[in-house]
C-alpha cells in the first residue's frame, strides 16, 4: 500500500488557529493519511505577500507536531506557486497517493487554477467548510467534503488578523503564541 500524504498550501501570512485546525482535523477524520505537509507559497499566483519567506516559515513551526511537516518545497522552486508542480514534485519525491486541502472558498475559484483537469487525475481534493462560505449542492469531480458532527469550522483569515495588527488590536489566540510573539519582535504587519 503506497504512502498517503496531505497538503495544505497557502500563504500563511501570518499561519493562524484556522490553518492549525484544519490540518488537526484533517488527520483525526481521515486516519490512513500518514502525513500533512503545510506548504508556503513562494509566490501567490494572484495575492501578494506581506512577511518574507522567512518569516513566514518560522512562524509556521509550531504548527510541526506529529504526522504535520512544514515543507519548504515551493519556497525552493521559486516563483508563482503552482498547486500542479507541487503535487507532481511531492508525487515524483514519495510516491504517494495526493490529498489536497482546500477551504469552501476556494470551490468558485477552482477555474483559474493552473492545469486544473491534471490536479483533479493526480490528488484527491479535501474542501474544509469555511464561514460564511457556502457549499454547492454537488462537488465537483475529484472533490470530496470533509465532515462531522463534531467538526470546527472558522472564518479567521490570514487578511483579518493583518488588519488587526496594524490597528493595534490583539491576535492572542487566533495564531500560537510563538507566532505571536515572533510577530512582535519583529514588527511585523504594522504598515
Amino acid at each position: 500500500m503506497s504512502m498517503r500524504i496531505a497538503i495544505l498550501g497557502g500563504r500563511f501570512d501570518p499561519p493562524h488557529i484556522g490553518h492549525f485546525l484544519i490540518a488537526q482535523q484533517t488527520l483525526e477524520l481521515i486516519p490512513h493519511i500518514d502525513r500533512l505537509l503545510l506548504v508556503p507559497a513562494a509566490t501567490h499566483q494572484w495575492k501578494p505577500t506581506e512577511a518574507s519567506e522567512k518569516d513566514r516559515l518560522t512562524m509556521l513551526a509550531p504548527f510541526a507536531k506529529g504526522k504535520i511537516e512544514i515543507s519548504d518545497t515551493e519556497i525552493k522552486r521559486g516563483g508563482i506557486s503552482y498547486s500542479i508542480d507541487t503535487i507532481r514534485h511531492v508525487k515524483q519525491q514519495t510516491k504517494a497517493e495526493i490529498f489536497w486541502i482546500v477551504g469552501s472558498d476556494i470551490l468558485s475559484e477552482f477555474d483559474r487554477w493552473e492545469k486544473k483537469d491534471e490536479l483533479t487525475r493526480l490528488a484527491t481534493f479535501l474542501v474544509f467548510p469555511r464561514d460564511p462560505y457556502h457549499l454547492p449542492k454537488r462537488l465537483p469531480k475529484g472533490f470530496t467534503l470533509v465532515k462531522s458532527p463534531d467538526l470546527l469550522s472558522t472564518n479567521i483569515s490570514s487578511t483579518v488578523i493583518r488588519n488587526r495588527i496594524k490597528a493595534g488590536k490583539s491576535i492572542s489566540h487566533l495564531v500560537p503564541r510563538e507566532t505571536e510573539e515572533y510577530i512582535i519582535k519583529h514588527e511585523l504587519y504594522k504598515l
